[in-house]
């Protein structure tokens, strides 16, 4: 049984963090935390960034940093269990571009998604942000 929940909670994480916002806009990002009813907050973080998060409670929180036209310039993910660190792990090796044991590449549209996962006051983050393609 605790097998099947933990699926569960990681697939609801999966979901929501497959969708890379990293150049869209905060419009983007809460139209789909609206459709899938999530509760988020946002707040400015300094005179020209803001951010918008959501704490999936007991499974994860996703901050997305805005720059001051609204885009935005980076995603985290701070997974809220350490057996949620591997799933996420098991699922970038997968599904993106090994560079280490601890990040991983994404190629889309021109774009270059860098995934890290940084220990931030002892909480393992997976950070993403973005590289353009200057080609």
């Amino acid at each position: 049984m605790r097998l099947i929940i933990l699926l569960f909670l990681m697939a609801n994480a999966f979901c929501a963090y497959s969708q890379l916002f990293i150049g869209d806009s905060k419009r983007d990002v809460k139209a789909a935390l609206v459709s899938s009813n999530a509760k988020f907050s946002e707040a400015k973080l300094t005179d020209s960034t803001s951010r918008i998060s959501w704490l999936k409670e007991n499974e994860f929180q996703m901050i997305w940093v805005l720059n001051q036209k609204d885009t935005v310039i980076r995603q985290t993910l701070i997974p809220e269990k350490e057996n949620g660190i591997n799933e996420f792990v098991k699922w970038f090796n997968k599904d993106f571009v090994i560079i280490s044991p601890t990040e991983w590449r994404n190629y889309r549209n021109g774009i270059i998604y860098e995934i890290k996962m940084e220990n931030l006051l002892n909480e393992h983050i997976f950070a993403i942000t973005l590289f353009r393609n200057h080609n």
